[in-house]
Order: C-alpha cells, then sequence, then structure tokens
C-alpha cells in the first residue's frame, strides 16, 4: 500500500501530498529519457488565485475541493490494496515519456486526486456536482479483476472523462491549477526545465480519479489514519 506522509511541522505540504510509500520508492527507481516537454511557465500560488478568481461563480466550489482535499488527506493513510499496483505501474510506464516528473510529484497529484473524487462522493453539492456517475468495469472473477483492469482505468481517463469528472469543467480545471501549482512548488527556482506541464498534470488527475471509481466498483476503501 502506498502510505500518505505522516511527518509533521515545516514537512506539512509534502504529508498532504501523498507522502513517499512504495509508491515513490518505486517511481525513484524510474529511468529517464527526454519526450514531453516541460511546462513553458511556472504556476505560482498568486497565479492560481488570478486563475479562480477569473472564474466567477465557480470559484467557490473550486475552493472548496481544494479545502476539503487538504482536510481529507491527513485521515487516508493508503490507497486500496488493488488500486496502489496500478497506480505504480503506471508511474512507471511514464518515467520515459515524461522526465520532468518525479515520484513525489507523482503521488502527490494521484493522491490529492483519488482524495477530490473521495470527498465529491460525500458532499457533491459542495463542489458544483449532481452526483458521482461511474464508468463501467466487469464484475470480479473469483475476488479478481480482469488483467486489463489498468488499460481499462488508463482509457477511462482519457476517452470521455467528462462524462464521469462529476463536478463542473472549470471546477475541474482550477482543482487542476492547484495542483499544477503544487508540483511546481517542488521544483527548484533556478531550473524552470523540471516544471510539468498542465496537460501531464491534468492527465495524472484524471487517472487519480479513475482510481478511486476503481475502489468504489469494487466495494474498496483506502486505509484510514
Amino acid at each position: 500500500m502506498t502510505r500518505v506522509a505522516t511527518e509533521k511541522g515545516d514537512h506539512q505540504e509534502q504529508e498532504r501530498s501523498g507522502g513517499l510509500g512504495a509508491l515513490s520508492r518505486s517511481a525513484q527507481r524510474r529511468k529517464r529519457s527526454l519526450i514531453v516537454a516541460p511546462s513553458a511557465q511556472r504556476v505560482d500560488a498568486a497565479a492560481v488565485d488570478e486563475y479562480l478568481a477569473a472564474l466567477g461563480g465557480e470559484a467557490a466550489p473550486t475552493r472548496r475541493l481544494i479545502e476539503a482535499v487538504d482536510a481529507t488527506m491527513d485521515t487516508v493513510s493508503s490507497l486500496s490494496t488493488l488500486t496502489t499496483p496500478l497506480a505504480l505501474e503506471y508511474l512507471d510506464r511514464l518515467a520515459r515519456p515524461i522526465p520532468t516528473l518525479t515520484p513525489e510529484s507523482g503521488v502527490q497529484i494521484v493522491s490529492r486526486s483519488y482524495v477530490a473524487h473521495l470527498v465529491t462522493e460525500g458532499t457533491p453539492e459542495a463542489v458544483g456536482a449532481t452526483g458521482v456517475p461511474l464508468f463501467e468495469l466487469p464484475p470480479l472473477r473469483r475476488g479478481h479483476p480482469s488483467q486489463d483492469l489498468l488499460t481499462r482505468v488508463v482509457k477511462a481517463s482519457r476517452r470521455n472523462f467528462e462524462r464521469i469528472r462529476a463536478v463542473p469543467g472549470p471546477v475541474w480545471d482550477g482543482f487542476v491549477r492547484d495542483l499544477t501549482r503544487r508540483a511546481h512548488d517542488r521544483a527548484p527556482e533556478a531550473d524552470p526545465g523540471d516544471l510539468l506541464a498542465v496537460a501531464v498534470v491534468d492527465g495524472l488527475a484524471r487517472f487519480g480519479w479513475v482510481l478511486r471509481q476503481v475502489d468504489v466498483r469494487y466495494g474498496l476503501e483506502p486505509e484510514r489514519n
């Protein structure tokens, strides 16, 4: 299972990002290659505030989603026993095409997006959702999912994702922009080449969102503190 961070003090932001469990340790062993371009500019807190302000009426539910994820991350200690291996394998696949994706940022984005779905299930109206539609999955066979489960998850995160996103498009985009800021905060100021592109963050966020749907479909829950 993937441990989310438990350290306090100056490392509180890392704690909420998803921690340094098996997910991070595996990702740290990845080899890199230059394929996907980094972000053209850094996204900082001021840029996120400006972006959210431009959302108008959608700014409030976006901020509520971000704040709810902040509060809930401290209560979750791991993903489920099923979704952790899926996340491990997927992050490993991204080693070559996305050299700017550090282990810590990968864990942070996937974990926070998983939890975003979790909090949306509890109070959908607060974040602008009217329900939480799920993508289709075959039933378990003898207690096991289909062997192509990861492929199904990745496809669901890319094709017609809007159907299972639940929250309005502007709320999702604001949430992704905040995730990008958190990833960029980890990159040294002197090295803009380490900045993840917003599109990459969006793709990982979608993946984390769909991982939670897998657990919902199969009646699994994350481990709680």
